[in-house]
């Protein structure tokens, strides 16, 4: 079987992430039952959510369980194929809350986020309150969804945990993967996963669909600290250079730091006065936007994306499943995530 190569195409990635999105009309029925789980007589419950919700996002995970559902055949996308989809979008939605918390993020996609805007223990409950919820749905589905949900889950919280900051702990780029692997991708691989096994995939393909989501999640989680160097503000939709204020153990920073350069030694000392804190991150941006160490960070991303485009032509199997348009829609997931970089 040859391997796969990026279909050469006169659209942008952008441009084919749209037509994906607009092969899936079901997000709205996702989008619905996400809205619906809100129901609560106290009022916070239903606010907090509502307001996350309501700041957009391009509702990566739940997609992807629509587009490999309809690329492995489903005609139909089943109650139980938009149940488990709400689901993991709600969980994705109570670590965002939860996230702010941990970072004192206050701005998230160009807002307040919830905990700037709500406070730390009404965000705290909310997303406690939506994690519950998720599993209200998961519940309904049979035991191997619940498994792999708990299990998930379970990756979620482990994954936050070894995030610690790089002034308390020796990281390096394996503990970096391990990170992104438990922190992002666990959700991306039970998105897949969870397509596959409501649609009677074969144990084969169900293997390479759960790679396919995680080499993904791992793509993003460094693209996404890859952004936080090289994007603007209006891009990211925050302050850039989050990852070295909080000295994060991040792909960037850790290969800054593995790479010798003195300049990244700030980066083993706790946070000082705000006004050096500003210059410092205001220099790193500017000596790592042109260095190998954003060259090794972009190539680690690449290599992941290709990782995935190989385990989805695994997967799909097919030609006829492969070239169908939400077979291209998953691959054009991939271009999509990996053009962020240029």
């Amino acid at each position: 079987m040859s391997l796969p190569e990026k279909q050469p195409s006169l659209k942008t990635s952008s441009e084919r992430f749209a037509e994906a999105l607009a092969l899936i009309p079901e997000l709205a029925r996702v989008e619905d039952t996400v809205r619906s789980t809100f129901r609560s007589d106290v009022t916070p419950m239903r606010e907090i959510p509502d307001y996350l919700l309501s700041l957009g996002g391009k509702r990566i995970r739940p997609a992807l369980t629509l587009l490999c559902a309809k690329a492995l055949g489903a005609s139909n996308i089943s109650q139980e194929i938009i149940d488990v989809a709400a689901g993991i979008e709600l969980i994705h939605m109570a670590t965002l809350m939860h996230d702010d918390i941990i970072d004192q993020s206050p701005i998230r996609r160009h807002k307040p986020s919830p905990y700037a805007k709500f406070g730390t223990p009404l965000t705290l409950l909310s997303g406690d309150f939506l994690l519950t919820r998720a599993f209200g749905l998961c519940a309904k589905l049979d035991d191997t969804i619940i498994t792999a949900t708990e299990q998930a889950c379970i990756e979620l919280v482990e994954g936050e945990a070894l995030e610690t900051p790089l002034h308390t702990e020796r990281h390096t780029t394996q503990t970096s993967l391990v990170i992104a692997q438990r922190k992002t991708a666990s959700l991306f691989r039970l998105a897949a996963f969870c397509a596959g096994h409501l649609t009677s995939a074969a144990p084969d393909s169900l293997r390479s669909l759960s790679e396919f989501g995680e080499t993904l999640g791992v793509a993003f989680q460094f693209i996404d600290d890859i952004l936080d160097v090289t994007a603007s503000e209006a891009t990211l939709g925050k302050q850039p250079g989050i990852d070295i204020l909080e000295r994060k153990p991040s792909i960037v920073n850790v290969l800054w730091l593995e790479s010798g350069d003195a300049r990244a030694k700030p980066l083993l000392e706790p946070p000082s006065s705000a006004t050096n804190e500003k210059a410092f991150v205001e220099a790193s941006l500017k000596d790592l936007q042109s260095s190998a160490v954003m060259q090794n960070a972009k190539t680690l991303a690449q290599q992941y994306g290709e990782r995935a485009r190989t385990a989805l032509h695994n997967a799909l199997g097919s030609e006829v499943r492969r070239n169908s348009p939400a077979g291209q829609a998953l691959f054009a997931v991939i271009d999509f995530a990996l053009d962020r970089l240029n």
